[in-house]
Order: C-alpha cells, then structure tokens, then sequence
C-alpha cells in the first residue's frame, strides 16, 4: 500500500507538470538534484533492514513502508523548495541579478517587456533582481541588457529566445528602494507595489493593480489597459483621459484633478480605450 501512495503521488506530480499550468517543468531537474538525499535514505533504511533481521509489514511498527515514506517526504521537500523559490535548486538558474548599489549610480530607468505577467514590488538588496513565477507557462527566463550614461543607468529586461525547461507564467521583478526609478512596462498583466519607490516617471502597458506611494515631485503616468490604481489620500493627483475617481475630485479641461496634503503629485495620462480606476486610500 506504501508503494502504491507513493506511485499515486509521483504520477499526480507528473500530470500536474504535463498539464502546463499548475508546475513547471524545471520541477523534474530540482527533483533530480536531491539525488543523494533519496540514494543515501534508502542505503540506510536497507542497510539497517539487513542487520536488524526486521520483516514487519504495514500496519505494524517494522521498515515494510518506511522506505516508500521516506521516499514520498523527499518529494514533498523538493516539491515545497520548489515552490518558494530555494536560490541553490537548478529551478532558480534563471535568476537575474543587477549590480550592486553603489554611489555612482544616482538614477534607474528600467523598460520591461514580455508575454506574461509581472509582479514589482521594492524588496531587492542589489540594484534589481528578476526571477521566475512559480506558475507554469511558456514566458522564457528573462534577459538583461545595461547601458551606464554618466550617473544614470538604463536596464532592458526581455524574455529569452526560447523558454526550455525554465517556462514560467511571467516574472518577479525586485527593486532596490534606495534609487530612484524611471518605470515601463509592457506585459499581460501586472501586480505592482511601488509604495517603498521614489518615481521619476511610470508607463504601463497592461491590466492589474498599481499601488503608490508618496510622489517626490510631479510624477508622470501613462497608463494603458485595465487598471486599478491605488494612491494615498494626501497625494495630489492630476488625470487626464478616461478614468473613474471618487468623491472630492474637481473637472479640469483634460479630465480630473484632486487636491491634497503632500508636497508631490502624479499626473496620470489614459490611453483612449482604458478602463482605469484611481482609488485613493
């Protein structure tokens, strides 16, 4: 009966990876990679079998199913550093990371393009770090090209030539919140917290949710999609184009305008054909 689970589990393992959708193929590799783990259970279970001269079976107390258990936990460990992403598994080989933070460069401005989603939120230690959702997909591993103009460093982020073993549903991108940022992104969907970011400037191409921090300035927005964009009561915000705001807000030539406490602002421009909503929280 052991056998039999631990048969039923990697077969539902193997459906969900050929399913294309629920894990990713590089799944199979960090499997795999915990090779001695499983070789070194199993001699010892074997070896102590042996020289106990035990022959129980389930359900008793003997080593009948404890070879096929601990088997089975092995795939489970796998499984669970699989899914949160463990640095040092062949799944995380595809982890992008930009240089350092240092001095010598005082501003960002990073363009991110690809097919699937993006997640953004402000918890990198180097200047940026990208890697792959944990969704199974056909979005490739991205690729990063970088061009330092005096203080200003300009990031391209693209997916791969071909997505391989490392297929995902999109990406997770992680910035640094001790620079400021010049933002694009052009992607299926989007989930970005900017809240920790000091932004020079925002275009999005995409359906999602915003959330904004405090403004450090006038802060320009091009928004484009579906989108429902979070900004703090106190920040003042300027709309022009299509968009749906709450109460408090005045009409101006373009669109809407909404006064607050803070020192910045952000002037969001909508693309025509946008269903974009400004909640203020």
């Amino acid at each position: 009966m052991a056998w039999l689970l631990l048969a039923g589990v990697a077969l539902l393992l193997g459906a969900a990876v050929a399913a294309g959708g629920l894990l990713r193929r590089s799944v199979v590799l960090d499997l795999v990679s915990l090779w001695p783990g499983w070789i070194v259970t199993a001699g010892v279970l074997l070896i102590y079998r042996r020289v106990s001269h035990m022959r129980q079976r389930f359900p008793g107390y003997g080593l009948g199913p404890a070879l096929p258990y601990s088997l089975m936990g092995w795939l489970v460990v796998a499984l669970s550093l699989h899914m949160v992403g463990w640095e040092t598994l062949p799944s995380s080989a595809d982890r992008l990371e930009g240089p350092a933070v240092t001095d010598r460069i005082a501003r960002t401005a990073i363009d991110v393009r690809l097919d699937g989603a993006l997640v953004v939120n402000a918890g990198a230690e180097f200047l940026y770090e990208v890697s792959s959702l944990a969704s199974a997909g056909a979005v490739a591993p991205p690729r990063g090209e970088e061009l330092l103009t005096g203080d200003d460093l300009e990031v391209r982020l693209r997916e791969g030539p071909e997505a391989g073993w490392f297929g995902s549903g999109g990406w997770n991108l992680a910035l640094n919140p001790g620079r400021g940022w010049s933002l694009a992104v052009a992607a299926a969907e989007v989930e970005a917290d900017l809240r920790d970011l000091s932004l020079g400037s925002l275009r999005v191409e995409a359906d999602g949710v915003i959330r904004l921090g405090a403004a450090r300035g006038d802060v320009a927005a091009s928004l484009t999609g579906d989108l429902v964009v979070e900004v703090p009561a106190e920040v003042s915000v300027d709309v022009s184009g299509p968009a749906t705001v709450g109460s408090g807000w005045e009409p101006t030539d373009t669109g809407r305008r909404y006064l607050g406490d803070g020192a910045g602002r952000y002037l969001i421009e909508v693309d025509p054909g946008s269903d974009v909503v400004v909640n203020q929280v």
